[in-house]
């Protein structure tokens, strides 16, 4: 049995996108692109239903944002590029809309082990999903999450790279302006 097509209407701009395979709606959520106005059909566009009704894109959380908006319902990828944008922080409150409880975002599972450094198609959602015992990922799991370190690391150094040549810079300037070395 093959899974559903399925069409986006997005709420923002009234556009509506499709056919989509279900590999790509699971690739636009974690790109953090569907929002919780967002409408969804896997019927041939006979019913739409809002995208926190469709099950597969887990669309589980509130973000109780610092001014005590609540944004969402959304999912971890949002979460995510919120983090990584520096929207929100760690310590922002989390409302879990499948239980009601409340959580800080520092003290979740999913973010102890989430990429919220480094943001991108292939890294979203790493760590945010437990593996499937049933089909032995976890082998293919620990490779990605390798792949993932390893490219934060690549980052991190062109970073660092890019810090020290800045460095370099000011040095040189404020040992131009006065002559001596800086402290």
């Amino acid at each position: 049995m093959s899974q559903p097509t399925w069409h986006l209407i997005k709420a923002s701009t009234k556009e509506e996108y499709g056919p989509l395979s279900h590999e790509a709606l699971i690739g636009l959520s974690a790109e953090a692109k569907i929002s919780s106005m967002d409408k969804l059909s896997n019927d041939g566009r006979q019913t739409w239903r809002r995208a926190p009704m469709v099950q597969e894109l887990k669309m589980d959380w509130l973000i109780q944002m610092p001014d005590l908006y609540l944004y969402g319902p959304t999912n971890v990828s949002t979460i995510q590029e919120f983090l990584a944008t520096g929207d929100i922080d760690e310590s922002v409150t989390l409302i879990n809309c499948v239980d009601g409880s409340e959580s800080r975002l520092r003290d979740l599972a999913f973010f102890k082990v989430s990429p919220q450094q480094v943001r991108s198609v292939s890294s979203t959602n790493n760590g945010t999903q437990w593996p499937d015992l049933s089909k032995n990922s976890g082998d293919v799991m620990l490779q990605q999450r390798v792949k993932l370190l390893e490219k934060q690391v690549m980052e991190y150094q062109r970073s660092l790279d890019e810090w020290q040549r800045a460095h370099s810079i000011l040095k040189q300037q404020f040992i131009e302006a006065t002559g001596r070395e800086p402290l």
